[in-house]
């Protein structure tokens, strides 16, 4: 819903995560140099090797403890121990899933990229020369019969001297490593950073929070260390050396399996579905994807999802208390049992503190409602696109921005501190593209918004407002908050947006608002859209093999809000041009031309519903494009007829908004034309109509136009470069020079300047 954001802070904070899986103090040794021998402890260990995977304590020099304290404070839950890990010898050739999530990041904490899984490998493990190489061994890479690579990612150094475990029973079978000193530094979260040119040494390492798992095992990796390239912003979250960052990354290790039952399902035509991992078919050339999913089938095992405990710290809050929050948030979860007709999902409250465990799926709820974003995250089965286990971050902004939004408080919403810009890493793992499945930004006017705005839609919905009174202040916060959880975890079981949903809507109390959960819709709509809708419900019986009906409804995705008007975000109606659009254009028109509110007040509103009425000149229809650009001319395009209750500003501001309105169709830079920059052309069906608009401001034929309008309008007219142009310069040339010679003063000199820039804009006029 509502969700990505420009990214305020660069790219820094995705940088600042540049670390290894590790090294211990200092910088990496060199292969060949002897490995430190470890302290022993004063007592023997209590250790049963059972497993494939043990955790071995590990005493921490005092020297170590110190930095431990001083680096890493607040993050280890004991400064005093860490671990080595032991292996059985006859797990080695074995496949396993090795994962990484990034759970904490100081500075900057989500903002800079932490909750976000950081991708999933198929490893085995080989002992050689004194150390451990891990492989990367999923199937995607063989390309023949002859060529299947195996590809070293890393290299824990094998502890020897290590006398209490040597004296465990059965020790022979396994072998020790410190999975914190990986000697070729393998880069989990900073491999994609490292063709940016920037290098982050990492000081310290340590391993904590061992736990066995019924497939394996998982820990965290605590580290801090420095970049080369410093964050100027670092400062905003207390860390005053711009250098450095440390944090937590979540580790598994667990036993490769594929679904029983699982069976992959072929992406169809349109693009309703996220991609796999794409995989070479052996002995063809050819590279496959498949669509991502979990295995759900009926007659399974409901999957589990923790909501974090945070959530009852904001149920606590006085200002939500009359919200069921843990109940909608479950609702956002489980809703999307009514559409594969079958418990699929089951959400309940649990510990916040494992919410990177690679076994568990979680939505993170997040007391801080600085973050102006919500987004999606999995992990998948590189070989297969099994979908393993998943993620949703949202935060208590929604229920902040629905208390205030639907008793129409615009104040409230004014007064919010809100951080709309997240410094998203696009991070990969060996290639792996892990970014996010969604981000969910602020709605466009939302931050900063004066209480004019926040009227500007309302004014022209009121059919759509006089609906959502039928539901209770108390009905509409909780429906608003499910649907945020409801098309976040729609991605996670592999839904792509849709954005085509809303065109269902024709204003009327009986037709839906949406055809998809997917659907970026504004908020008066959000709270009718809190169950799967007959898009989601075709699309997830398709992906997961209960239809064989490929999803039939409207649908347009991502890849389409630039080339498709009818696919946008945060639109409404069925004609979102005629009803939607178009009509709240026209309305901050009229707030300027009345003298209502000043231009830079309503400076944010022109340029996004401008910018949305004027996509259709640029890229509809015939029809669309002549329709879109009479909305944009009307009241300001030549000849002026000053309406009875004109002001005396009208015929100024008049000019002003038609001069605004064709640079932005012609001369604004690019960056400032909104998703659709095309220039129209000369074929274009508004040309004709721009071309004769452009001439009456030139020559000044209703006596309003000034000189900087009349300027610019030579300076389209050169940037067109056609013959049409060309003959409407030549002839607002003639005329402005019989114009010139019936005026004096500071009138004429001004004429005789816009003379000498037509002059150079003819000779030559073709470049």
């Amino acid at each position: 819903m509502r969700w990505n954001s420009p990214l305020r802070r660069g790219w820094f904070g995705a940088v600042t995560t540049i670390v290894a899986l590790g090294v211990g103090c200092g910088p990496a040794t060199d292969a060949n140099e002897p490995q430190p021998t470890p302290e022993t402890p004063a007592e023997s260990l209590q250790v049963n090797l059972d497993d494939a995977f043990v955790a071995v304590p590990r005493k921490v020099s005092s020297e170590q403890q110190a930095v431990i304290r001083q680096r890493l404070d607040g993050q280890v839950s004991n400064s005093g121990e860490s671990f080595y890990l032991a292996i059985r010898k006859s797990e080695l050739n074995q496949r396993w899933f090795m994962s990484a999530y990034l759970k904490q990041l100081f500075p900057g904490a989500v903002m800079y990229g932490a909750a976000t899984s950081l991708g999933t490998r198929v490893v085995s493990f080989k002992e050689q020369n004194g150390k451990l190489f891990v492989f990367d061994v999923d199937e995607r890479k063989t390309t023949s019969d002859i060529f299947d690579p195996d590809v070293l990612i890393e290299a824990w150094p094998i502890v020897n001297d290590y006398g209490a475990f040597n004296a465990l029973r059965g020790s022979n079978s396994y072998i020790l490593v410190d999975p914190t000193a990986g000697l070729n530094r393998f880069a989990i979260m900073g491999e994609a950073y490292g063709a940016s040119g920037t290098r982050f040494e990492t000081e310290l390492a340590f391993a904590q929070r061992f736990r066995k798992i019924s497939d394996g095992v998982t820990f965290e990796q605590i580290f801090t260390g420095y970049a080369d390239v410093a964050d100027p912003d670092s400062g905003d979250y207390l860390e005053n050396n711009q250098l450095r960052s440390s944090g937590t990354l979540g580790i598994a290790l667990r036993r490769y399996q594929e679904g029983q039952g699982y069976t992959p399902t072929a992406l169809p035509d349109q693009e309703h579905y996220f991609r796999g991992e794409p995989r070479m078919i052996p002995n063809t050339g050819a590279v496959e994807q498949t669509a991502a999913k979990w295995n759900i089938r009926p007659g399974m095992k409901p999957i589990k999802w923790i909501i974090t405990d945070t959530v009852l710290s904001v149920q606590a809050d006085p200002r939500f208390q009359q919200y069921d929050v843990v109940g909608a948030v479950k609702r956002g979860v489980e809703g999307w049992n009514q559409a594969f007709g079958f418990k699929v999902f089951e959400a309940s409250v649990g510990s916040s503190e494992g919410f990177a465990d690679d076994d568990k799926n979680a939505i993170i709820f997040d007391p801080d409602a600085s973050a102006g974003f919500a987004f999606a995250d999995w992990r998948t089965n590189p070989n297969t696109a099994e979908i393993r286990g998943a993620s949703v971050y949202v935060n208590a902004l929604w229920l902040e921005l629905a208390d205030a939004d639907f008793e129409g408080d615009a104040q409230a919403r004014v007064a919010a501190k809100v951080k709309n810009h997240r410094k998203t890493p696009k991070m990969s793992w060996g290639g792996f593209d892990a970014g996010h499945l969604c981000e969910m930004p602020l709605p466009p006017l939302r931050e900063g918004a004066s209480a004019k705005h926040e009227k500007l839609k309302k004014k022209v919905s009121d059919a759509a407002a006089a609906q959502t009174l039928a539901l209770t202040k108390k009905e509409k916060v909780e429906r608003y908050l499910t649907h945020v959880i409801l098309h976040e975890v729609g991605h996670t079981l592999g839904l792509r947006h849709n954005f085509a949903g809303s065109l269902v809507y024709d204003g009327t109390p009986n037709t839906p608002r949406s055809n998809s959960v997917m659907e970026y819709v504004v908020d008066a709509d959000a709270v009718y859209v809190d169950v799967p809708q007959s898009y989601d419900v075709q699309a997830v019986r398709y992906l997961y093999n209960l239809s064989s009906e490929q999803p039939t409804d409207l649908f347009c995705t991502d890849e389409h809000t630039r080339v498709e008007p009818y696919c946008n975000r945060y639109d409404q109606y069925s004609d979102p041009l005629g009803e939607d659009y178009g009509p709240t254009f026209l309305l901050v028109k009229e707030l300027v031309l009345y003298e209502v509110l000043p231009f830079p007040v309503l400076a944010a509103a022109f340029d996004h519903y401008g910018n949305a009425t004027l996509q259709w000149a640029r890229a509809g229809t015939s029809a669309d494009r002549r329709f879109a650009y009479n909305i944009a001319m009307a009241y300001v395009r030549p000849p002026v007829a000053l309406p009875p209750d004109a002001g005396p500003g009208f015929g100024a501001a008049a000019d002003d908004l038609a001069r605004r309105v064709l640079s932005r169709l012609y001369l604004d830079p690019v960056a400032s034309r909104g998703a659709f920059n095309a220039t129209p052309a000369e074929s274009s069906a508004i040309t004709p109509a721009a071309v004769a608009d452009i001439h009456g401001i030139l020559i000044n034929v209703d006596g309003i136009r000034s000189f900087q309008s009349r300027r610019t309008m030579v300076d389209i007219l050169k940037s067109m470069q056609s013959l049409g142009a060309y003959s409407a310069l030549r002839q607002g040339r003639d005329t402005v020079a019989t114009q010139a010679g019936t005026l004096s003063g500071t009138q004429k000199l001004l004429a005789e300047d816009l003379l000498a820039r037509i002059d150079l804009a003819l000779s030559p006029y073709y470049r």
